[in-house]
């Protein structure tokens, strides 16, 4: 995009995180945000901030695992700037403690998924229509995760949602590029988020992590990687970015290339050259 000023976009998961920190990046830059978050309050509070560096915002209680939630939040958005230039399908859960598939439920899956997968295509179905009508530039982000590049074991269901986000992230950027729009897909390694905690609440207090025994799964590249740990301000501005330059994958962080090479050598029987 040539410009963010007085363009409207729509963040899920902004109460809080990397959707705050988007959301805010934005706003800076003078566009109008749609603060969307399950957390009725949490949206509220991330609007009010929009509004106090002079942008127009509102707030959606929005359970993106929910189609029908999804929808009126597109109604809302549309209806109150009319259009909206960027999506940003941000909302997200993971799991703590890592553990194996062994200890996963289907309600583990099922509210991973729910989130994670169905929230984006909840999010595409609910905006792409009306967008695609829209003239100029559009945009959508899409977050992923690092553990879509590299599937992290003591965190499959994860892995597979994000997984699932970047494959179908990187369809669209070519399907949607002659309707105009731009895809980012977004990649957090770790960052200083809350999304545990919050994910954690949402669920059913005898699903929570806090009413269930595991036994932990120690996978070395989780503690190198937490050891990279950033601040979602941080990836806010990256994300603006990209959204300006017409990025498709926003990484957050290196990766050690010893890790890379395993990864493309699994992929492909044996390092690329490009690689090496």
């Amino acid at each position: 995009m040539k410009s963010l000023k007085g363009k409207a976009a729509v963040v899920t998961g902004a109460g809080s995180g990397i959707g705050r920190a988007i959301a805010l990046s934005l706003a800076q830059v003078g566009t109008r945000i749609v603060v969307a978050d399950i957390r009725a309050e949490a949206a509220a509070s991330v609007a009010s901030e929009v509004r106090a560096l002079g942008v127009e915002a509102i707030s959606c209680e929005t359970d993106v695992a929910n189609h029908s939630s999804v929808q009126a939040l597109a109604d809302a958005a549309f209806s109150k700037f009319g259009s909206v230039d960027i999506l940003c399908n941000n909302a997200g859960v993971s799991w703590r403690p890592f553990r194996t598939v062994l200890e996963a439920t289907m309600a583990d899956w099922q509210f991973l998924l729910g989130v994670n997968l169905w929230g984006v295509v909840h999010g595409l179905d609910a905006f792409l229509p009306r967008m695609r009508n829209q003239a100029g530039e559009k945009h959508i982000v899409n977050t992923a995760s690092i553990a879509a590049m590299l599937p992290l074991a003591g965190h499959t269901p994860y892995s597979a949602s994000k997984a699932a986000v970047a494959s179908i992230s990187e369809a669209i950027a070519e399907e949607l590029a002659p309707e105009g729009f731009g895809v980012s897909i977004l990649c957090p390694g770790f960052v200083n988020t809350n999304i545990t905690q919050n994910g954690d609440t949402l669920r059913p207090s005898q699903e929570r992590s806090t009413a269930r025994v595991f036994t932990p799964y120690e996978n070395p590249l989780l503690k190198t990687l937490a050891m990279k740990a950033i601040e979602p301000e941080q990836v806010g501005l990256m994300v603006r970015n990209a959204i300006l330059e017409g990025t498709l994958y926003v990484h957050t962080q290196s990766v050690p290339r010893a890790i890379v090479e395993k990864r493309m050598t699994t992929l492909f029987g044996e390092t690329p050259q490009s690689v090496s």
